[in-house]
């Protein structure tokens, strides 16, 4: 008798043992995240020598999830998408196309001669938190697997604060002079607003003074060299409240006014 108590006693142990090893194991597992919703993106074509890198055209179509969001239609107003341009306009959901959020394959394509679009480029996979913003510029680096080199980069920023507007720089030259690095200078604050910045380095949004009166002219020089100007940006305005990216594209070997592809400042908006 004795000995069935025991049995039982160590049965009982066992199963509660059991249960309580269970119940420990799933409090430590942290819950599970979902990613469904709705992201915003923004396309950005920056790169100067895409036909050479892909070895296609350097105008395209673009596809999230196996739709189509920016490229030539029959009829359509929306060209392909080459180098300089950003999709979408400022105008269209203060500059972003709404995607699915989670993980999505953005594919870049030419038509084929049977079939449109039936000729893919390069197809990357992203992913896309809900209700968050994300740029892809697109660079000489885009068949790199790295998010840096293509560049993807989501676009966390705070709204500014009356009298202030938000800019960041992205270095986007990445066939430029072998370690070299350069600064922006701005003629209203007289002083280098970003400095010694890598090809392909991205800064933070950071808030600076608005002026209604004075626009600014940016210059790109080389760090250490203020005398070597790269490139100039005349009488650029930025407005109060707004957010913007300063990006530096093009050719790093090329910096003649009649080339459409040469190295070159320019600016575009978010919100």
């Amino acid at each position: 008798m004795k000995n069935n108590i025991l049995i039982i006693a160590v049965i009982v142990t066992v199963v509660l043992g059991g249960l309580y090893s269970c119940n420990r194991d799933y409090t430590l597992k942290s819950p599970v995240q979902t990613t469904s919703g709705t992201a915003y993106l923004k396309i950005v074509d920056a790169s100067p020598n895409f036909r050479n890198v892909l070895n296609q055209a350097d105008s395209f179509n673009v596809f999230v999830g196996g739709n189509k969001i920016s490229g030539f239609t029959p009829g359509g107003t929306v060209s392909w998408l080459t180098f300089g341009a950003i999709y979408p306009t400022v105008s269209s959901n203060y500059g972003y196309v709404s995607i699915p959020a989670g993980s999505q394959v953005i594919k870049l394509s030419v038509p084929g001669v049977l079939l449109a679009d039936s000729v893919a480029i390069t197809s990357l996979t992203k992913t896309f938190l809900p209700d968050q913003l994300y740029t892809l510029m697109i660079t000489d680096s885009i068949a790199s697997t790295r998010d840096s080199s293509q560049i993807f980069v989501q676009d966390s920023y705070l709204q500014p604060v009356v009298g202030y507007f938000n800019l960041r720089f992205i270095h986007a030259v990445l066939n430029d002079t072998a370690g070299k690095m350069i600064d922006i200078y701005s003629t209203r604050t007289n002083r280098s607003i970003f400095t010694n910045v890598k090809p392909g380095s991205i800064s933070t949004f950071t808030q600076y003074p608005f002026n209604a009166v004075l626009s600014d002219t940016l210059y790109v020089r080389r760090s250490g060299s203020p005398a070597i100007v790269l490139d100039t940006l005349n009488t650029v305005s930025f407005s109060n409240g707004r957010t913007y990216t300063l990006y530096y594209r093009g050719d790093g070997t090329t910096n003649y006014n009649t080339n459409t592809k040469r190295r070159h400042l320019a600016t575009y908006l978010h919100q």
